[in-house]
């Protein structure tokens, strides 16, 4: 008895201890130089903050040992994942607006984490339901592989919900933008207006293009930013008009007033493409929840009075 319930502790630590050793492995096997290059970078970050050692001590200890232990995997993970994966990483945490501000490392080392997990609780229950050992390492592997790409997942669902509000918002804003700028407004300005009276994803970006532009950055490296992270095509048509007409000594006000004509003739044209899918979209429905029950109120009667006859 003693034996089969202490059975899936074990394999639970056994698990563990294997994944730390192959990550292990797997950090050892890395260049010396690319460590050597990341340790002097980190040594050369001014940014860091000072952190009191009596702050430290003061807080729990299941804190403290959780922190450690969270910014040991993220650096970890940092050395461990490919540049171009942690770029993708990033360019999907700024399409969903990150508002935590989430370093690409802590939300890779998030997923790993949240794999094990879920691989350590399903060996558990896999093997206290009297499955095999074999059987339950396989199904629960499997589930903690699932489990990784939940959070990416999450992410894009996150991302999409935010482009699709920003396409819905982006006409209404063109309207305020060429308004302003007609009234004599410069086109920071402008974008103020905007950010005070809409509240949203797209005042969001704004805003932090203001913010940079007051801190020294360039108008035009600051909106490209901003088309770059959105990922919104109508966006993007929109910066690269407005940095054009920078370039060029074209009125602005203009230039807003044909992209703001053009965002709204895509908007109807979305409009339309989605009312020409609805029919479609109601089919299934319509075939499966709909049919039946109407097949049953008028055929009911009938068949019930056809089997009393026969009977």
């Amino acid at each position: 008895m003693f034996n089969a319930d202490i059975m899936p502790v074990m394999i639970a630590i056994l698990a563990a201890l294997s994944v730390y050793l192959l990550l292990t492995v797997i950090r050892n096997f890395l260049s010396s130089q690319r460590r050597n290059i990341i340790n002097r970078l980190n040594k050369l970050n001014v940014d860091k903050t000072i952190v009191d050692e009596e702050d430290i001590l003061n807080k729990p200890f299941l804190q403290r040992v959780g922190e450690y232990i969270s910014k040991w995997m993220v650096r970890l993970v940092k050395e461990i994942t490919p540049d171009r994966l942690q770029e993708k990483v990033k360019e999907k945490l700024d399409a969903a607006g990150n508002p935590r501000n989430v370093k690409p490392a802590e939300f890779l080392g998030f997923q790993v984490l949240f794999g094990m997990v879920v691989f350590l609780l399903s060996l558990v229950l896999f093997h206290a339901s009297a499955y095999s050992l074999f059987k339950a390492t396989f199904l629960a592997l499997v589930l903690g592989a699932l489990a990784v790409y939940i959070p990416w997942f999450t992410l894009s669902g996150m991302a999409s919900k935010r482009q699709t509000e920003m396409r819905s918002t982006l006409p209404e804003i063109m309207d305020l933008l060429v308004i302003s700028v007609e009234a004599g407004l410069t086109f920071e300005l402008a974008l103020a207006k905007v950010v005070q009276r809409f509240p949203g994803s797209i005042a969001q970006e704004f805003a932090r293009v203001i913010r940079e532009v007051q801190m020294g950055k360039v108008r035009k490296d600051a909106l490209k930013d901003m088309a770059e992270r959105s990922h919104v095509p109508e966006l993007s048509s929109l910066i690269n008009a407005v940095i054009q007409a920078d370039q060029l000594g074209v009125s602005l006000a203009q230039i807003l007033r044909i992209q703001a004509d053009m965002i709204r003739e895509k908007r109807q044209q979305m409009i339309e493409e989605q009312a020409m899918k609805a029919p479609i979209k109601m089919l299934f429905p319509l075939i499966l929840f709909i049919f039946p029950c109407m097949f049953i109120i008028l055929l009911g009667p009938a068949l019930i009075s056809i089997m009393h006859n026969l009977l």
